[in-house]
């Protein structure tokens, strides 16, 4: 039985599904993607469909937790032990995962199938992924000036 094999069957076998990653509203200016995209970070995967996040604070340095973030039955699926996630759920630990993963920089494993997404694949969809894109979007056409007219 390969890891990926291994990781499946021991989602499978868990009481309750995995929860499948939901972004909350106004997700783009919460403070937890704000720290993903700014804070001093570290990232190694643990197995298939586990990774450790270390993620620094102004305060006490890198902290580090678990986070499942995986491609399960056609989902993709995140949990952190942290309780920004278990109170939120929502966290800077998943978003920074997500933020590096929509930049090519994180191999995901889709679990059903044993292969490597490097980037999110076409077919995926996440809820509210691109409502608060949608929304931010101006009215007005942006012109391709390079900033100079500003």
């Amino acid at each position: 039985m390969t890891g990926v094999d291994e990781q499946r069957e021991q989602i499978a076998n868990r009481l309750g599904e995995p929860d499948r990653l939901q972004f909350p509203d106004g997700w783009t200016m919460s403070s937890s993607w704000r720290r993903a995209q700014a804070a001093p970070s570290t990232v190694g995967p643990v197995n298939p469909a586990e990774f450790d996040v270390l993620l620094g604070r102004e305060d006490d340095g890198l902290a580090r937790h678990r986070v499942l973030f995986a491609v399960y039955e056609g989902d993709l699926v995140a949990e952190c032990d942290c309780d920004g996630y278990r109170f939120r759920g929502w966290c800077a630990h998943i978003a920074l995962l997500w933020w590096r993963w929509s930049r090519d920089d994180l191999g995901v494993t889709d679990l059903d199938t044993g292969r490597t997404h490097l980037s999110p694949p076409w077919w995926l969809t996440v809820d509210d992924v691109e409502h608060d894109r949608v929304e931010a979007e101006t009215s007005q056409p942006v012109a391709a000036d390079g900033g100079v007219d500003r």
